[in-house]
Order: C-alpha cells, then sequence, then structure tokens
C-alpha cells in the first residue's frame, strides 16, 4: 500500500482544481514512478497487487480523468508475466515515464491534424482550458494560421479567461464571454474546439458547460469537434467514474446559510452531438470512435475491486 509521503502526493494531485487532464496525467506519472520504489513487497505478485491498490487511489483522486486509469492500467499491463521483483519494479517505472513521454508525443500530433479543421478566417469558439487546445491552436498560429477564437469564462475558476491571455500572447486574437452567452454567441462562428477529461461510449466528459454549448452548436449547425489523445478514452466497463462536487464558496463565497450551491467540475456530452474527435491516430467519426471504445479492456485487478456505476462526489 501507499506509504504517508506517496498518499500525499495523490492529496495534492486531487486538489488541482485547475490543470487539465494531460497535465494531470504526467503528475499522476511520477506518483506511480515513485510507488514503484516505495511499495513493500516480497515478491512480484505482491508488488503488483501493492501496486494496484495505490493505483486504485491515483484513478479515485480524479475519478473523471481519463488518463490517470489509463496510466495505471497500462502500468499493470506491462507487469503481466514477469518474475522477478526487481525487474517488476523497473518495468513500472519506464512504464510510467513512457506514459508521459508518449503524451507530448500525442499532443504534437494532435496540433498536426488540427491543421486540418482551423481554417484561414475562421472563428472558433472554446470552453475550458485544455493544453491540447491551446497547443494546436499556437500550432496553427505558427504555421501562418489567421484566425479567432472565442472563450468562456467557464466559472467559477476563470480557465477561460487564462486561456483567452495565453492565446493573446500568442498573438491569436481572442475575446471573451460569459459562459451563460454561448446560446446567442455560437451561432455567429465556424466551429466550436473543446478538450476532453475523458471520452466513453456514455459521452465526453469535460468542464461544465460543455452539453449545453453542445446542444447550441447542434441546433446552429455549427460542427462541434474534441480535440483529444486516446488516452483519453475509457472501457464500457469502467467501474470509477464520478461527477465532481467542489466547493460551493468557489460559486458564491459566503452564500446565506440554508442556500444550497451545487459547483459540479464536469458534464457529460453524448456522442451524438460530437462531431468528430481530432486524435493522434486521425479525426475520428462516431463509427469509428464507437468501435475503438469497445475494443478496450480493463486490467483484471481493476476491474475485480472497482465499484460499478456512476457516483457524485463532494
Amino acid at each position: 500500500m501507499a506509504d504517508v509521503a506517496i498518499r500525499d502526493l495523490i492529496g495534492k494531485l486531487a486538489e488541482d482544481r485547475t490543470s487539465g487532464a494531460a497535465e494531470l496525467a504526467g503528475k499522476g506519472a511520477a506518483v506511480v514512478m515513485a510507488l514503484a520504489g516505495r511499495i513493500e513487497a516480497v515478491d512480484t505478485a505482491s508488488f503488483v497487487q501493492g501496486l494496484a491498490d495505490a493505483g486504485r487511489l491515483l484513478i479515485r483522486s480524479k475519478p473523471s480523468m481519463a488518463p490517470l486509469f489509463n496510466l495505471v492500467n497500462g502500468v499493470l499491463g506491462e507487469l503481466e508475466g514477469v518474475v522477478d521483483l526487481e525487474e517488476a519494479r523497473r518495468r513500472a517505472r519506464d512504464a510510467a515515464r513512457g506514459f508521459t513521454e508518449e503524451l507530448v508525443s500525442r499532443g504534437e500530433q494532435i496540433a498536426r491534424q488540427a491543421l486540418g479543421v482551423i481554417l484561414p478566417g475562421s472563428t472558433l469558439l472554446t470552453h475550458s482550458r485544455s493544453s491540447t487546445v491551446l497547443r494546436a491552436l499556437l500550432h496553427a498560429r505558427s504555421e501562418g494560421g489567421d484566425f479567432e477564437v472565442v472563450c468562456t469564462e467557464s466559472r467559477p475558476l476563470y480557465e477561460g479567461r487564462t486561456l483567452a491571455e495565453e492565446l493573446s500572447r500568442g498573438h491569436i486574437p481572442a475575446s471573451v464571454i460569459i459562459d451563460a452567452a454561448v446560446g446567442e454567441v455560437v451561432g455567429g462562428v465556424d466551429l466550436v474546439v473543446v478538450g476532453a477529461d475523458a471520452v466513453s461510449p456514455d459521452g465526453l466528459v469535460n468542464k461544465m458547460g460543455t452539453y449545453p454549448l453542445a446542444l447550441a452548436a447542434s441546433a446552429h449547425g455549427v460542427p462541434f469537434y474534441s480535440l483529444c489523445g486516446t488516452e483519453k478514452f475509457l472501457p464500457a466497463n469502467y467501474p470509477f467514474f464520478a461527477i465532481e462536487g467542489r466547493d460551493p464558496d468557489e460559486v458564491w463565497p459566503d452564500h446565506p446559510r440554508g442556500v444550497a450551491v451545487l459547483n459540479r467540475y464536469f458534464d457529460v456530452t453524448p456522442l451524438e452531438y460530437v462531431s468528430c474527435l481530432v486524435t493522434e491516430r486521425g479525426v475520428l467519426g462516431q463509427g469509428e470512435l464507437e468501435q475503438m471504445l469497445g475494443q478496450l479492456k480493463m486490467h483484471k485487478l481493476l476491474l475485480e475491486t472497482g465499484q460499478t456505476g456512476r457516483e457524485e462526489r463532494g
């Protein structure tokens, strides 16, 4: 089981409110590499079990962030058939390190793939702050792309303001609207582009407000794209998913006693409202996406001990 220091690292990751899924995955990989050296074990079987136990704590720290699951799931998969304990520790560290290196490569590939959808002279609308979307927009600008971006504020932590500032520094014209204005504004843009924290057969998980934005885009006939690496994909039997509830004071500090303030961080957009996903493997339509999701497998140590069903936390 994870020691106090590792639990502290996981706790800090759980409290991270602003990092995107890819950024959190990098922090999670650092935790797994530390785990590989710290877990007390007498043989490989007890090491793998200890890693799975600590891995579930890591996954549950951000249950809607698919890369953390795929990190743990992938590391456990690399240990299949390993007999020597020290070899297992080395493989776990290498797999976690390789996961982070692959994330960087995938981000670059997605940015190149996105050049085909970020058209010259277009106006894009985005919601929240996705590091993948930011990288793609900056890459398109560096390639000579001339476009504008409309950012929602993305309450309650205003990630959209941060994104607009980053785009402005990258010489991309950016404007900011309040979240409630998307229905009014979306009809005047050419494309909606968002990131994703997870994609499963149930839908696309992203910052709260993505679902109504997708509905508005559909009503106005505006394409709705997600820029998303395949490390965000989840199998249908993923047992850890939860819509996280957070501190009500983020929405309304010192709100009156007796007034319930709901602060949900994520919503789920049905895949029928997602025009395409831009991934490192290319642009995927709904049929291709559903086929890929159907092929995903979960390690038995995660499958046996997870709690089935969608939860709400906070």
